[in-house]
């Protein structure tokens, strides 16, 4: 057999990633008195994290969450004024709903141009989220590659068409970005988790029995002090070379295929049943649903890269009871509707005890 395919396969990635987590890992967290015993072990393990340390600890959600989901807006506002106009959580003043109740928008990245971005772009997500926390509800945006690349260009010295005060505005801005967030077992993320970040994400768990997002400002944010250090979570290709922690999937389908059935444990182990991301665009015009089901059968992974920004239309809607039960609803150009509108308002209306016959 040859020796690179030998020295390779599911077991040399396992432990390329656990070495990759523990190295991570060497900062001192807020109680994690058990560290040094939780490293020093040969391999973590995929036992599940308890529930408790998987909930956020934001109590504007409520007893639901609910949810609408954009992606890849790429420096257009229309599609996203069209959308949320769609969902009657944007009024004809191009303000939000004066009541949001709870309700939480969320941008899975690239909401800008990587080459040219628009400060008008941020200047409008800023605004719906002062807005939002204003109104009862929230605005949740996710880094892309697009943010990253921009930031990277920032820190390079890059003018990228901007006047200084844009520049630093649009830096601090993609500084307050997340890299990921998981509620009630949602994965929100732009691109496709691999092996490395997930098994270090549930390391993270193990080792500071902390909230799970508490990584992006633990971890995540403190790259920010360098281009070199940022590479980590770079959305590159050829990044798993350099044991990265989120790459560039090139041929996803290939890529579940092999590393599906240690990705599926660790899916399990993390209590994450769905998965909303961006990053690949559906030509189709729709969300692609069960996405490498064949590989992943326990998790529901949806690819929401519509292309909203040329389609005019597209989003995700998400509504998750107390009791667990989780109900979704794609917004498209291809099922749009008046009927279909009114089902929208539905899923993301609040205090509803139980959910609309019509909704399948």
């Amino acid at each position: 057999m040859n020796k690179r395919i030998k020295g390779g396969g599911l077991f040399g990635n396992i432990q390329r990633s656990i070495r990759l987590a523990k190295h991570l890992l060497t900062r001192s967290y807020p109680h994690s008195e058990g560290r040094q015993h939780d490293i020093e072990s040969s391999a973590p393990s995929t036992t599940p994290i308890p529930e408790e340390h998987l909930q956020s600890p934001d109590d504007s959600v409520g007893s639901h969450l609910r949810c609408i989901v954009l992606s890849d807006t790429d420096n257009t506002l229309a599609p996203v004024k069209n959308t949320l106009g769609y969902a009657a959580l944007l009024n004809d003043r191009g303000e939000l709903t004066d009541d949001m109740n709870g309700v939480v928008i969320f941008h899975t990245g690239d909401l800008v141009d990587k080459k040219r971005p628009d400060p008008s772009v941020v200047d409008f997500w800023r605004e719906a989220r002062r807005q939002a926390e204003m109104k009862g509800g929230r605005v949740k945006i996710i880094v892309g590659n697009h943010e990253q690349e921009v930031w990277r260009k920032i820190a390079a010295g890059k003018k990228i068409g901007l006047g200084k005060d844009h520049l630093e505005s649009l830096r601090k801005f993609i500084e307050s970005l997340d890299l990921f967030y998981l509620e009630r077992g949602i994965l929100f993320i732009h691109g496709y988790p691999t092996l490395e970040f997930l098994r270090t994400l549930q390391h993270y768990g193990e080792v500071t029995k902390n909230n799970l997002n508490q990584f992006n400002s633990d971890h995540y944010k403190k790259a920010f002090k360098s281009p070199e250090a940022m590479q980590l979570y770079a959305y590159t290709r050829d990044n798993k070379q350099r044991n990265y922690l989120l790459y560039d999937v090139k041929d996803a389908a290939q890529y579940y295929k092999k590393h599906g059935k240690s990705i599926d444990m660790l899916f399990k182990a993390l209590k994450i049943k769905i998965v909303i991301h961006g990053h690949r665009p559906q030509r189709s015009g729709t969300q692609i649903d069960y996405e490498f089901r064949k590989w992943l059968p326990n998790v529901r992974m949806i690819g929401n890269d519509t292309m909203v920004r040329r389609k005019g239309l597209g989003a995700t809607v998400v509504r998750s009871c107390a009791d667990g039960k989780t109900d979704i609803l794609f917004i498209n150009t291809k099922n749009k509707s008046k009927k279909q509108r009114k089902i929208v308002s539905e899923y993301l209306a609040a205090n509803q005890s139980e959910f609309s016959a019509e909704i399948q």
